[in-house]
C-alpha cells in the first residue's frame, strides 16, 4: 500500500496530525543529519559542496526536497520505500515500482552528483536531493508499512494529545532529546567512542532502508502499547534508536560526499 507522499512542514511542527497527514523526519532531524556530515567531510568534498551550493552548508539545504514538494509532487514517493512489516528483504519489483524509492532515487541522485560530466546546476540539484534522501531513509517508518501509509493511519495518544504514529517519531520524540544542539552534541561524543564507524559507512541505501524496516517492526511497532497511548517505556525505548539512526543517517552522508566530491 502506497502511503500519502510526504511533505514537512518548514516551520513549527505540530504533535496533532495534520489534515493533509504528509511528515517525515523534522527539520531538527535533517538539520542534525546535516551537520553530522558537514563535520566529517573531507576538505576537497567540503570545498566541492561548498562550490556547488554556492556557499550554503548542508544544513541550510537539508529541507529543500520538502519546500519543493508542492511543484513538483511525481517526487513525492522518493522520499520512503514501502517495505511490509512482514518482509525480510527489499524486492525492487514489489517495493519500488516504476524506480519511484527512496532507494532507487538515492542511487540516482548519487550517480548525477558524482558525474563530473553534467553541470554544475544537475550536481547542484543531486547534492540536495542526497542530503534530503539519507536523512529520510534513516527514519524508520520511510523504510516500512504496516497497511498504514507508513504509520499515517496509526493513530496514537501521546502526553494527551491525539497524533499518528508517522508524525510521533517524525518530531514528537525527537523533540524529547532536546534541541538541534544538544543532540548534535549528544553524538559528537559518541562519535569517538564507536569504532564500527567504517563499517557503518560501507553499506548501501537497500541496506539502510532495510535497517529503518526491521527498526520499525521490533520498536516503532514492536513496543507499540496495545492502548496506543504513548508511555514512558515507549519514549525511553526510542530515543536512543532515534540518536543512531542520526549518528549512522550523518556519518554515510559524509561518507557518499566524500566519494561522490571528494576526487
Amino acid at each position: 500500500m502506497r502511503r500519502i507522499a510526504p511533505l514537512l512542514c518548514v516551520g513549527l511542527l505540530t504533535l496533532t496530525a495534520a489534515a493533509h497527514g504528509r511528515l517525515r523526519w523534522g527539520v531538527e532531524g535533517h538539520h542534525v543529519v546535516a551537520r553530522i556530515a558537514e563535520s566529517r567531510l573531507t576538505p576537497r568534498a567540503r570545498a566541492e559542496a561548498e562550490r556547488l551550493l554556492g556557499g550554503q552548508s548542508l544544513e541550510a539545504v537539508s529541507t529543500w526536497a520538502d519546500e519543493i514538494r508542492r511543484d513538483q509532487p511525481a517526487t513525492g514517493p522518493w522520499h520512503y520505500v514501502d517495505i511490509e512489516l512482514g518482509d525480510t528483504a527489499y524486492d525492487p519489483a514489489r517495493d519500488c515500482p516504476h524506480s519511484a524509492c527512496a532507494v532507487d532515487a538515492l542511487n540516482t541522485q548519487i550517480g548525477i552528483l558524482a558525474d563530473t560530466t553534467r553541470s554544475d546546476s544537475a550536481r547542484a540539484e543531486a547534492l540536495r536531493w542526497v542530503i534530503h534522501l539519507v536523512g529520510d531513509i534513516h527514519q524508520p517508518l520511510h523504510g516500512s508499512d504496516d497497511h498504514d501509509k507508513g504509520g499515517n493511519d496509526d493513530h496514537v495518544v501521546y502526553r494527551g494529545n491525539s497524533t499518528n504514529l508517522h508524525s510521533l517519531w517524525d518530531t514528537g520524540l525527537l523533540q524529547t532529546l532536546g534541541d538541534e544542539d544538544a543532540i548534535v552534541q549528544q553524538i559528537d561524543r559518541e562519535l569517538p567512542r564507536r569504532n564500527d564507524l567504517a563499517a557503518i559507512a560501507n553499506t548501501t541505501p537497500v541496506e539502510w532502508a532495510m535497517e529503518s524496516h526491521d527498526i520499525a517492526r521490533q520498536t516503532v511497532y514492536g513496543l507499540l502499547p496495545p492502548s496506543h497511548e504513548i508511555d514512558s517505556a515507549y519514549v525511553a525505548a526510542a530515543r536512543p534508536v532515534i540518536i543512531e539512526r542520526l549518528l549512522r543517517g550523518g556519518v554515510r552522508l559524509a561518507a557518499v560526499l566524500d566519494r561522490a566530491l571528494g576526487r
